[in-house]
């Protein structure tokens, strides 16, 4: 594959509505984090309207054939209705560094806080803290998705940061 085609190929979309895409999807994720062919499946076939949804980011300008460039999941929080959780988000390693995760980054948010309603979006990162801040993610202390109560995470690897609806409207507005 060659240099990617121009952003207006680009397509950001819930998987469930591109099925075709499934094993490319599949198998971009396994690229960054290996996992059993069927549990990756399953878990992106879980993919809905409302929550969970996997999203990805497709290019269609090639020959007709659409490809999957990027993945992010978003995953309820059953203690905060209003809030989502973003993980494995990925970028296929032979187009990184050309502004596809902001892209990405974009329409998941847009998706969460103009489609769905949320007012809090959460997620953790390893090594990757420095682009969220970018595009305007603050640092948090880690959150409980299950339970009522606040537990901190207690590995010194993942690094907590959210963004809140209010955050969103002020950098979309400037």
């Amino acid at each position: 594959m060659g240099k990617p085609s121009p952003t207006d190929s680009y397509t950001v979309a819930p998987i469930h509505h591109h099925v075709e895409l499934l094993d490319q999807c599949v198998e971009l994720i396994n690229s960054e984090w290996p996992r059993s062919y069927t549990a990756r499946l399953w878990s992106l076939k879980s993919s809905k309207d409302t929550l969970p949804t996997s999203m990805v980011l497709i290019d269609s300008a090639e020959n007709d054939k659409s490809t999957v460039l990027a993945h992010a999941k978003l995953s309820p929080i059953p203690s905060d209705a209003e809030a989502v959780f973003i993980e494995t988000v990925v970028v296929d390693r032979r187009y990184r560094g050309k502004g596809l995760g902001r892209t990405l980054m974009r329409a998941v948010e847009n998706h969460c806080f103009e489609t769905l309603r949320l007012r809090t979006i959460y997620l953790s990162t390893i090594d990757q803290e420095g682009f969220y801040a970018k595009i305007g993610y603050s640092y948090c202390k880690a959150m409980n998705m299950f339970g009522t109560r606040s537990a901190f995470n207690t590995s010194t690897k993942k690094i907590w940061m959210m963004k809140t609806r209010n955050d969103w409207n002020s950098s979309t507005s400037a």
